[in-house]
């Protein structure tokens, strides 16, 4: 299962109907959105917990950078969602694991440790991608 926090619109789209992959929904995401995906083991999990007060009450953040949360639990995993995971980002299942996505589909940064938002916030904005949006947007953030 994956649940969004952020876009609120792409969420719904998502959680109707059938699940897609979670290959598919990152394709579908890429030169679009940047992506931050959040994986644990298990719904109970602490770093799991942490990472979500990290990232609560940023939606203006979320929106301003392009930004799409994606939640994955290890228990509502499809076998092939789960596979994606660890291959992708070369990731061991049994552990917490977070990844910055740029829109180029490209993983900017992994850890298996919380990430403060602020962290996102500057390598996002540090990135030429970014910096062209903020140009084009004449935005002095």
């Amino acid at each position: 299962m994956f649940s969004f926090f952020g876009l609120t619109l792409i969420a719904s789209l998502w959680m109707s109907g059938t699940d897609a992959p979670l290959w598919e929904k990152m394709e579908r995401l890429a030169w679009k959105n940047r992506v931050i995906v959040i994986y644990a083991p298990e719904s109970g999990n602490l770093e799991l917990n942490q990472q979500r007060q990290l990232l609560a009450n940023t939606l203006a953040q979320q929106k301003e950078r392009d930004l799409v949360i994606i939640e994955c639990l290890s228990s509502k995993l499809t076998r092939e969602d789960k596979v994606y995971i660890n291959r992708h980002f070369n990731h061991d299942l049994t552990r917490f694991g977070v990844w910055l996505v740029g829109k180029d589909g490209g993983t900017k940064l992994s850890s298996s440790s919380t990430v403060p938002a602020e962290k996102f916030w500057a390598l996002i904005d540090s990135m030429p991608m970014r910096q062209s949006e903020k140009a084009r947007r004449n935005d002095p953030k």
